[in-house]
């Protein structure tokens, strides 16, 4: 019997399954392809998003609208014609502008200040020229004052008809008499100012009027009832011969 030991026989790998071997630097490579793609995608979005800001701020560039402006320097008071507005295109933001359709709005305006030529035109830059519109053009804007204090109540108000008194110095007739000077039919009153928007010929009958009466010693002022005539209280007061005035100034406020 032989005791020499037998060499080993090579193990056979057992079944049922394999194992796999990680090679140095594989998981590196994965993380590194990982983040070149994150890197790629966030390129790609910034580009995007450039491209969006870029196309919004174009657009805004590019919102213009029509708008007047002054053709020449307007002085203050010059009165506004077609010739004197032209259009531009502009983006105002939040600047105010009047678009070119609503042009016929300042014709025949004044300018309120010098606008120079270029300048974009507002609604504040004109007015109406004052007494130009309608039955305005032909009138008189007046205004007389009268010692209100005098007046029954001391106070002379809208609506009032006051007849006016008094005493008036005349060479030829010695010793001057209390008579009535004219009858005014009160519109527009603040205090003892009168005004009055008339025509001419009554703005010269008002302004003799209150010229005579103010010049006048030993004055009084009534306030008449509707169905009172400068002709009865002529008569009724002084005998009928005293110089008086129409029955009443009938003005349209201004």
């Amino acid at each position: 019997m032989s005791n020499a030991a037998h060499p080993r026989e090579p193990q056979q790998p057992a079944r049922g399954g394999s194992r796999s071997v990680a090679l140095p630097g594989a998981a590196k490579q994965k993380d590194k392809g990982g983040v070149r793609g994150g890197l790629l995608l966030l390129g790609l979005l910034l580009v995007v998003v450039s491209g969006g800001a870029f196309w919004y701020v174009l657009r805004g560039v590019d919102e213009r609208q029509e708008y007047l402006v002054a053709a020449r320097t307007l002085q203050r008071w010059d009165i506004v014609s077609p010739g004197d507005l032209t259009v531009i295109e502009a983006n105002l933001g939040e600047a105010a502008g009047v678009p070119p359709q609503f042009a016929n709005v300042f014709f025949g305006q004044w300018s309120t200040g010098t606008v120079p030529a270029g300048t974009i035109v507002t609604p504040g830059m004109f007015s109406s020229v004052p007494l130009s519109s309608g039955e305005e053009a032909g009138m008189v804007l007046m205004e007389v004052n009268l010692p209100a204090d005098q007046a029954p109540g001391g106070t002379l108000s809208p609506g009032d008809r006051i007849a006016l008194f008094g005493a008036e110095s005349n060479e030829d007739i010695g010793e001057p008499t209390v008579a009535l000077i004219g009858v005014l039919e009160l519109d527009l009153v603040s205090g003892g100012t009168l005004t009055y928007l008339v025509s001419p010929a009554d703005a010269v009958a008002i302004t003799d009027v209150v010229d005579r009466f103010n010049a006048a010693s030993d004055r009084r002022i009534w306030k008449l009832g509707v169905e009172l005539s400068s002709a009865q209280l002529a008569e009724l007061y002084s005998g009928g011969d005293a110089p008086g005035a129409s029955d009443a100034f009938v003005g349209e406020g201004p």
